[in-house]
């Protein structure tokens, strides 16, 4: 099991790390006080037919994490066992994690079950981009079976999907003859407040889901889905990856999220700066002869 936890040291320092690799070995890119920049990179030939990934992660009470796959990752022909990529996640109290995977193909013959789970704590967030593509060039694609599941601490889920796509077998209304779906979804907090308070436009629920999702529109003329907590998806399909992304929103999503990192720090320290300033006035104390300090 490939394994990443993350969490604050006392006084504000560099926040305490573990990495522990699997088929998939994590770095160290960077860290600073409350943050930490990890990449994953393969170890080996993954994903081969029957092979087994699993992946957790844990980002500690007001961390911030952010990990981005170096390459992406093959799905190779199956031998008769599904290949597994499961993936658990768990951010505590105000934490937040920004997590960019790069392309998975899945390729003729390949079978693979995809799970990705993910429990929040209070304010907490999390921000995902995955980009799913059937097949190599002049392959149809194989069968994945990509399940999600994003909850909180207490409430009602934030997003729960099961997506199965089959290349040999396209299905009108899914991906239909397209190849590629690239996503994000963003949990924990909203983000498209600003974007769509100023839009001159009529909300409509999402079909088939009136009562958990919104469906909009975007200035940039992505399709958004507003969730129901605080959260949105959205979604770009196509037959090529780089004509099918949704780069735009994913920047805009990661930069804020990571903003607002930056804006915790900057109140933690300037609790901080205060902190200490009223502990050093308790030590002034005032004799016959003026002010003097305990030493």
């Amino acid at each position: 099991m490939t394994a990443i936890s993350i969490e604050a040291s006392t006084g504000g320092g560099l926040p305490k790390i573990r990495l522990r690799a699997g088929l998939l070995q994590p770095r160290l890119v960077s860290r600073s006080a409350g943050f930490a920049h990890i990449a994953l990179v393969a170890g080996g030939a993954t994903l081969l037919g029957g092979d087994s990934v699993s992946i957790s992660v844990r980002v500690g009470a007001g961390c911030t994490v952010r990990i981005e796959d170096i390459g992406g990752t093959v799905a190779y022909p199956s031998t008769g066992t599904a290949s597994q990529w499961n993936v658990d996640v768990e951010v505590e109290d105000g934490g937040a994690l920004v997590w960019e995977s790069f392309p998975f193909i899945v390729t003729d013959s390949a079978v693979v079950d995809r799970t990705t789970s993910v429990s929040l704590g209070h304010e907490a967030v999390i921000c995902l981009r995955e980009t799913l593509v059937l097949g190599r060039s002049g392959e149809a694609g194989g069968i994945i079976c990509a399940s999600t599941d994003i909850r909180g601490v207490d409430g009602p889920p934030y997003f729960v999907e099961q997506l199965s796509l089959d290349g040999a077998r396209p299905r009108p209304g899914v991906l239909g003859r397209a190849t590629v779906l690239d996503s994000a979804i963003v949990a924990g907090a909203d983000l498209e407040t600003e974007i769509y308070s100023s839009a001159n436009f009529e909300a409509k629920p999402a079909s088939g889901s009136e009562s958990t999702t919104t469906s909009l529109s975007s200035p940039d003329g992505d399709r958004v889905l507003i969730l129901k907590r605080p959260g949105a998806v959205v979604r770009a399909i196509g037959t090529a990856a780089h004509s099918a992304q949704v780069d735009a929103r994913w920047r805009r999503w990661m930069d804020r999220v990571i903003d607002a990192k930056d804006n915790r720090q900057a109140a933690a320290n300037q609790a901080a700066t205060e902190a200490s300033e009223d502990e050093c006035s308790d030590t002034v104390t005032h004799g016959k002869n003026g002010v003097t300090r305990d030493e």
